[in-house]
């Protein structure tokens, strides 16, 4: 009997512990940004966005103040991963760091 207690205990507690750490949540298919990464999108260097071939790439939060102070580029919010490379338009939505257009 005890050891069938213990049993169930043990299970308890690492149901416990896998419920208390959550599942990412991210579209199906869809490969979730790393930790520490972030999507935006990036101004390749003509005054026009849509023109100068700006697409979204991953870059690291430490990386982040840069790409937007230098370059003009704007936070994509999305953890989708497969939206690497695509083109975007980095106008910014009200003077936020977002883009006005989400993909």
């Amino acid at each position: 009997m005890w050891r069938t207690l213990s049993v169930l205990v043990a299970v308890l507690a690492l149901a416990a512990l896998t419920m208390s750490h959550g599942i990412p949540s991210a579209q199906a298919g869809s490969k979730p940004v790393r930790d520490g990464k972030q999507l935006v999108c990036h101004v390749t260097g003509a005054e026009d966005s849509l023109s100068s071939g700006a697409h979204i790439i991953e870059v690291s939060e430490n990386a982040v103040p840069a790409h937007l102070r230098n370059h003009g580029d704007c936070l994509i919010n999305s953890l989708d991963r497969s939206l690497i490379g695509q083109t975007c338009d980095s106008a910014r939505a009200d003077s936020s760091d977002a883009c006005a257009v989400q993909p």
